[in-house]
């Protein structure tokens, strides 16, 4: 309903645009010429001016229309990150697609024997939700973590979607285990890949804590010296 009237009003709009360029036009033509072909040149004026205007208005991005349902509290979040309303939109698409991904590889994993051995081993569902909620505390981090979101991610997904159809075949034979046994394998090695993804998306996190605690050692180092001397000197 809401993005009828709003239609409703850019047309209205665009028609008094014309109306007014028309005349706008006429005026002005009325004053250097005289004669029936002052209203075709005012029309074409006007048509002229009033597409100009309806294609800048089609070309104005719609992320700011998007982004008022968003969250004010994630709103202020994304501005602080430095995100443009066109960065917040894409932001959002893309971490609502990896979301809806990474719910049905919960799905996927748990369907069949081997894929919860695998999430039970190496966490795959639990290490993407890690991601995800590291990219969205820190935006910024949405390229390093591309690989992840865009390629490791959507394979894993596939993958385990085809393991769990295969497995369904009611009858088995050889080839079809070996396939199986293969297919578990890469889900495996990919399950190992979210984890380099993750301790890689958050090795700047871990360095800068390396060095908040060197530094506080120093410090803690430095008062302790400090507080022995001056124990010394009173004795």
């Amino acid at each position: 309903m809401q993005k009828r009237i709003s239609k409703r009003r850019s047309w209205l709009i665009n028609a008094i645009i014309f109306i007014a360029s028309f005349y706008a036009f006429r005026l002005v033509f009325d004053g250097c010429m005289n004669g029936n072909f002052n209203n075709t040149l005012a029309l074409g004026g006007a048509v002229i001016v009033t597409g100009i205007i309806f294609w800048w208005q089609q070309r104005q991005p719609q992320a700011a229309k998007n982004l008022k349902n968003v969250d004010q509290t994630m709103l202020t979040h994304y501005r602080k990150a430095g995100m443009s309303d066109e960065d917040i939109q894409f932001f959002r698409e893309t971490m609502s697609t990896a979301k809806d991904q990474i719910d049905q590889l919960n799905q996927n994993m748990q369907s069949v024997p081997k894929l919860r051995a695998i999430e039970l081993h190496l966490e795959p569902v639990k290490v993407s939700r890690a991601i995800f909620k590291t990219i969205v505390a820190e935006p910024q981090k949405l390229h390093a973590a591309s690989d992840f979101l865009y390629r490791h991610l959507p394979t894993m997904v596939d993958l385990t979607k085809k393991h769990i159809a295969i497995n369904k075949h009611e009858v088995k034979d050889k080839d079809t285990y070996t396939v199986l046994d293969k297919s578990a394998t890469v889900i495996s090695d990919l399950a190992q890949q979210f984890r380099d993804d993750y301790e890689a998306l958050v090795a700047d996190d871990l360095s800068d804590i390396d060095v908040d605690m060197t530094l506080a050692q120093a410090a803690l180092k430095k008062s302790q010296t400090a507080a022995k001397e001056s124990n010394d000197d009173e004795q």
